[in-house]
């Protein structure tokens, strides 16, 4: 669905296929704002319009075992990334021709992440418990990778910071870490937080704000979890990227479901929040100083 959040009028739906049709991954065609970018448990990585057209089919798995999970582009290089459920990353230029495919992790690759400020360095995490840096000029295999980051869980996503010098990265149990480009190989930062792991439920990633130094992410109370209090409420928390305290949470009573998934419009200014069947909108005025 594409909307205008500000303006009450009927969103632009693309129906869908039915079962077996989650979309993994979504990236604007920033080239073409008509276009976007898409994986899905189809078992396809394509190019669609907001008519419902295919453009282009980048990958497909012809295997209803396998799908892709994970995507990214970069528009300035003009490459595509993409990753699977059994640890496959695929590197494609936008014109559809594949520069390399290899299986870079050993289980799904759960997120694939290109830096902004740095096109040829790539982050891939993956359910195997490592996250894993790249030097797309230098991948000649497997083990050609640039840092191998292990975690005491499986890994939900590792996203570059806007200005590309830190990489922050999600566990499927209560921990965020923060990496910077100056020792890329030791977290400078790990910050304790309930997001555990539910096979039914939209894995919780952890982004960033476009302007500032913070980090957002949906709380999924834990009994099990040290500083949880009884009956804790499942808020959107904004944590300081430099020192992990916890600066503010967000809350709605009438909206009270797990927050999985949190992106900032390109300003900062408004926060879009996504909740089981519900999408919050978070903006200034609203909530509040």
């Amino acid at each position: 669905m594409l909307w205008n959040f500000g303006v009450k009028d009927k969103p632009t739906f693309i129906k869908g296929i039915g079962a077996g049709g989650s979309i993994m991954g979504l990236k604007f065609n920033l080239l073409n704002s008509n276009q976007f970018y898409a994986c899905s448990m189809e078992g396809t990585t394509r190019l669609q319009d907001f008519r419902g057209n295919t453009i282009r089919v980048f990958a497909r798995t012809d295997c209803c075992n396998i799908w892709f999970c994970s995507l990214d582009v970069s528009a300035s290089s003009r490459v595509l990334v993409t990753g699977d459920n059994v640890g496959h990353v695929i590197l494609l230029n936008t014109d559809g021709k594949e520069l390399w495919n290899l299986r870079m992790h050993k289980k799904k690759a759960t997120h694939v992440a290109l830096n902004p400020c740095c096109d040829w360095l790539l982050a891939t995490a993956s359910v195997d418990q490592t996250v894993k840096l790249w030097d797309l000029r230098q991948v000649k295999g497997k083990d050609s990778f640039l840092y191998s980051l292990p975690h005491s869980q499986p890994v939900n996503s590792a996203c570059f910071s806007p200005d590309g010098a830190r990489l922050l990265t999600t566990d499927q149990r209560n921990e965020i870490r923060v990496y910077s480009a100056s020792q890329w190989d030791s977290p400078v930062s790990l910050i304790p937080h309930p997001h555990r792991h539910f096979q039914h439920l939209t894995p919780i990633k952890v982004t960033w704000h476009p302007r500032y130094n913070l980090i957002v992410v949906g709380r999924y109370p834990d009994p099990n979890f040290k500083s949880c209090i009884p009956y804790e409420s499942r808020t959107v928390d904004i944590f300081d990227g430099n020192s992990g305290k916890l600066l503010c949470q967000l809350y709605d009573p009438e909206s009270s479901g797990i927050v999985s998934l949190n992106e900032f419009n390109p300003m900062g200014d408004t926060l879009a929040s996504a909740m089981g069947y519900h999408v919050l909108i978070w903006s200034k005025e609203k909530a509040g100083p």
